[in-house]
């Protein structure tokens, strides 16, 4: 089952089309001078996949912070969809998974062995972002940015190996650290985090199967 989380409260996506706006009519009413009366439509497919679609061109909408255009765009767990400044997010239950605990004794088993990273050329703070090489969703990295199982993350990556709060990118005086606070490990370009790592322009972050460029 999907969902829409807002204000604390979930609204459930129904089958077919799902209208967001400050109308009477919708099923997730929004207010706010950004908002109209039908400003969005969730749809729902036959394989129960979920997009969004503008209906008002007047109104912004952006999804994980970059602005949707006039095409439809497929929702995935954990996306955070902005209706005129209203921020939603997006809940697939089937994408949630659960966590899985693997003994320190065992993960050099399961792993390859982890290298001192070796920090790149520090980028500058001046507004990053990663780009997923899975589906080519692009995430804004702000003061930080947190990957995680859980809902709540910025990036959520639906994996049963992934933590809850499995990393974090944040922005310091010496540019973008990735700090890892997983069971399983983070990698990028192929080494695994020791604790954090300097990043680079064009790192290849691996959390599960998913990769990002950063």
């Amino acid at each position: 089952m999907a969902f829409l989380e807002f204000g604390g409260n979930r609204t459930t996506v129904p089958a077919g089309e799902m209208l967001i706006g400050s109308g009477p009519e919708c099923h997730l009413r929004l207010e706010g001078p950004g908002i109209s009366q039908r400003a969005a439509v969730l749809t729902t497919a036959a394989d129960q996949s979920v997009s969004v679609r503008k209906l008002d061109a007047a109104v912004a909408i952006e999804v994980n912070g970059i602005p949707l255009g006039a095409m439809p765009q497929p929702l995935l767990h954990g996306d955070k969809l902005t209706v005129g400044g209203q921020e939603t997010m997006f809940v697939d239950e089937r994408k949630s998974g659960s966590t899985q605990y693997v003994s320190a004794v065992n993960l050099q088993n399961l792993t390859p062995s982890a290298k001192p990273a070796q920090p790149g050329k520090a980028t500058a703070a001046t507004g990053g972002r990663l780009v997923s090489l899975v589906d080519g969703r692009e995430y804004q990295i702000g003061s930080s940015i947190k990957f995680g199982r859980d809902a709540s993350a910025d990036v959520v990556v639906a994996n049963s190996q992934v933590s809850r709060r499995h990393a974090e990118i944040m922005v310091t005086p010496r540019g973008y650290i990735l700090v890892d606070s997983s069971t399983n490990g983070t990698w990028v370009n192929g080494e695994r985090v020791v604790n954090q790592r300097l990043l680079a322009r064009a790192d290849i972050i691996k959390i599960s199967e998913e990769e990002f460029r950063f």
